[in-house]
């Protein structure tokens, strides 16, 4: 579950463990909770509040999910061609 990976997640760090330990414990709760982004939809599809939490959640299963990998020490995706033009 997205709670309890992020109490575990807490308890590595109280304990000190390696920081790639942490990161992947974060990124179970980024899952866990993505899952849970899914579900919260699918209750009442047309509901705009069910749908703006929906959202909510998604984006903070991705930024859980980026943070894990960063911890572990994984590259981040480089942008592929000119999309890094601003004008």
């Amino acid at each position: 579950s997205a709670s309890g990976s992020l109490e575990e997640a807490g308890a590595a760090i109280m304990r000190r463990e390696a920081v790639d330990v942490v990161g992947g414990l974060l990124m179970d709760c980024g899952e866990a909770l993505g899952a849970l982004a899914i579900a919260v939809e699918g209750l009442d599809p047309e509901s705009e509040e069910g749908k703006l939490s929906s959202q909510r959640m998604g984006y903070s299963s991705q930024q859980m999910i980026l943070a894990g990998k960063e911890l572990r020490g994984e590259k981040k995706e480089k942008a592929v061609g000119k999309s890094w033009i601003k004008g």
